[in-house]
């Protein structure tokens, strides 16, 4: 069965295909389109990923989302399906906690576009290190939604991964996860921990992690050494 998330995107598409939306025009707030279609924001909200993605709408923080085509555009999409080996860095290496503080969602960059009950997210950071290595080949910020904040009091020092510990306290389970891959030029606040020189190529990976119900549990940001690190995607053609 589709998700409903992507038979909205789907119906979307639809109305301005068929000419009920235009496009240039701006479609109603979420909270009021997710009301008029009679499903969550969340919801709404993943659908507007989808169109946005394959370049049929454009989101701008306080200008709103607009229709800017009325055909998805070609791209490649590389993605693994496996939920399982996603989260593997999560369960396969340990996480040492840095430090942790509380942040407003106008202050970080990649929580640009999402929501917070309060405006406020718990921001995590640690590194990873691979066995038998002092240096950490990864540098790590978790920003955990004012809903699930609460974990800031339970965090282990050391242990495989924050969203477990929302799965264990919260009674939840991932049922999706989001990533994106770039490479960068490694910045000197993060060089050091990882031992690169400041501006060295590195990879970033910013990744959303939802539950089955697709609402956000935690957005994380990790920086790697790309040296110590390997994406490796294995598809397979029916």
């Amino acid at each position: 069965m589709t998700a409903l998330h992507q038979q909205l995107s789907d119906s979307i598409l639809q109305k301005i295909q068929a000419g009920q939306l235009q496009v240039g025009e701006k479609l109603p707030p979420e909270a009021d389109y997710a009301v008029e279609l009679g499903v969550s924001r969340s919801t709404l909200r993943l659908a507007y990923t989808e169109l946005e993605r394959v370049g049929v709408l454009q989101r701008k923080k306080r200008a709103g989302t607009t229709i800017i085509s009325d055909r998805p555009q070609s791209r490649f999409n590389m993605s693994t399906t496996g939920l399982h080996e996603l989260l593997s860095l999560g369960r396969d290496t340990e996480l040492r906690l840095t430090g942790t503080r509380t942040v407003p969602t106008d202050t970080i960059a990649h929580l640009q576009g999402y929501e917070s009950e309060t405006d406020q997210w718990l921001e995590i950071s640690g590194t990873r290190t691979l066995p038998g290595e002092t240096v950490p080949f990864n540098n790590t910020q978790i920003y955990v939604p004012a809903r699930y904040a609460a974990i800031e009091h339970i965090l282990e020092q050391s242990g495989p991964s924050v969203f477990r510990t929302i799965e264990e306290r919260f009674g939840i389970t991932v049922g999706r996860v989001s990533q994106t891959a770039k490479a960068i030029k490694c910045p000197a606040e993060i060089a050091g921990i990882i031992g690169v020189d400041v501006d060295a190529p590195a990879l970033r990976i910013v990744a959303q992690l939802y539950d089955k119900n697709a609402i956000l549990m935690e957005i994380s940001v990790a920086t790697f050494d790309p040296e110590r690190f390997q994406l490796q995607t294995d598809v397979e053609i029916d």
